[in-house]
């Protein structure tokens, strides 16, 4: 192999290992982001609809008919809510649908967010616990988002920084070529070929 094909081999090789590491960083900063931005949202809806529930009166049949309305708006998961003993009253878990990413891509980087709980009063006694849990099919569809977008980008910058590489290592192996058909030249008992003393100290020395 000659020498510019093992430098420009060495030059794909760094590239890829570079943006194969930023773009594994990126991606798991991004996932860690939306999983705290998920969390944050599932505390929030908990305490929120907790407080209307309180508001309500704490009512059974209420309870079961507002919790239904929150879940079928389709943006939960899991709507659950237990009694002060422990046993499950209205319990509400969205069937598996399309989360707008591929399978592979949600095993490779999984969205795993603690559900938000919170305390339902009636008057001064607690009349359950409230658990929720958002859809992580809308997370997963902006992480896969951004992730196609981290590719383009590094990708674009793969190939430019290739085009430079490649215009580069022609221009510091140019003076290489010259040494070669010097030698060729002396080879062949012709020895009034001259050339200029190349930059590089390298091929200096050699000339």
């Amino acid at each position: 192999m000659s020498l510019s094909n093992q430098l420009w081999l060495a030059v794909v090789l760094l590239l890829a290992i570079v943006f194969s590491v930023s773009f594994l960083v990126t991606t798991l900063s991004a996932r860690a982001y939306l999983e705290k931005q998920l969390s944050m949202k599932n505390a929030d809806n908990a305490t929120s609809l907790a407080l209307s529930l309180t508001q309500q009166g704490a009512d059974a049949v209420l309870l079961e008919l507002t919790l239904s309305a929150q879940f079928d708006t389709g943006f939960y998961e899991l709507i659950e809510l237990t009694d002060p003993k422990g046993q499950v009253t209205v319990r509400r878990v969205a069937d598996q649908v399309q989360a707008g990413a591929p399978g592979w891509f949600m095993r490779l980087f999984p969205i795993e967010v603690e559900p938000g709980v919170a305390t339902v009063q009636a008057g001064w006694q607690q009349a359950g616990t409230l658990t929720l849990r958002s859809q992580s099919r809308f997370a997963y569809k902006e992480l896969w988002q951004t992730t196609l977008m981290l590719a383009g980008v590094f990708l674009l910058a793969g190939l430019a920084a290739g085009f430079v590489g490649h215009r580069l290592l022609k221009r510091i192996l140019h003076p290489l070529a010259e040494v070669v058909e010097q030698a060729e030249a002396i080879g062949s008992r012709r020895f009034v070929t001259t050339i200029p003393e190349p930059t590089t100290l390298e091929f200096r020395q050699v000339v």
